[in-house]
């Protein structure tokens, strides 16, 4: 005979199992509908407007930001940055060497990165202006993933959140899809440079 803790128990199980059901249902339509938008022609800006006003419900986050890799990858330039709130102080245009930042291993390594803990980091890195910036912003925690466009890797995307801890391995996962998709209206753009060398990554090819 089943006793009543066990009916709980098995109940428990079974709502966490509809949960986990339900999430999995909306990442896969999400992810399916941001293809539709890539297979549209959709330009990187607009898709990342897209994912920022769609995908709240399944990733955490207070702002996104995207840099790509430029002067033969030693440079990272920001190209979009949109956050809830105020405009961001690390906006698009910001400029830095990739060359000893924490983006550099992201690099070398190819493998996603979660920082739950933003005023942490900073005092482990205090030469870190970037964290500084998004700090001021009321950033308190990111995850980080490189674009990744026929092998090679072009740039970044970040989920930032106003919280601490607002990131898992399971974010870690979709956002690596998410990534894939971006990197391939990056390579687009890349395809279609315009002659001084610049990505076509919005409507005026800024």
């Amino acid at each position: 005979k089943v006793s009543r803790a066990q009916q709980t128990q098995v109940g428990r199980a079974l709502a966490h199992l509809g949960v986990a059901l339900e999430r999995k249902f909306a990442e896969a339509n999400a992810l399916i509908r941001l293809g539709d938008r890539v297979n549209a022609g959709l330009v990187l800006a607009e898709i990342l407007d897209q994912i920022f006003d769609s995908f709240r419900s399944i990733i955490p986050y207070d702002r996104i930001g995207c840099s790509l890799l430029e002067d033969e990858g030693q440079t990272v330039r920001a190209v979009y940055s949109r956050q809830t709130g105020a405009p961001p102080g690390l906006g698009i245009g910001y400029r830095a060497p990739l060359a000893g930042s924490s983006l550099a291993g992201i690099i070398e390594t190819g493998r996603p990165r979660i920082i739950n803990d933003l005023e942490q980091y900073l005092r482990e890195h205090p030469g870190s202006h970037s964290t500084r910036l998004v700090l001021s912003d009321g950033v308190r925690s990111s995850l980080t993933c490189p674009l990744v466009a026929l092998g090679r890797r072009v740039g970044f995307v970040f989920f930032s959140s106003n919280r601490t801890g607002s990131y898992s391995e399971r974010h870690v996962e979709l956002l690596t899809l998410v990534a894939g998709q971006l990197s391939l209206v990056v390579e687009k753009g890349r395809i279609i440079e315009r002659g001084d060398g610049c990505y076509v990554w919005d409507h005026q090819g800024k």
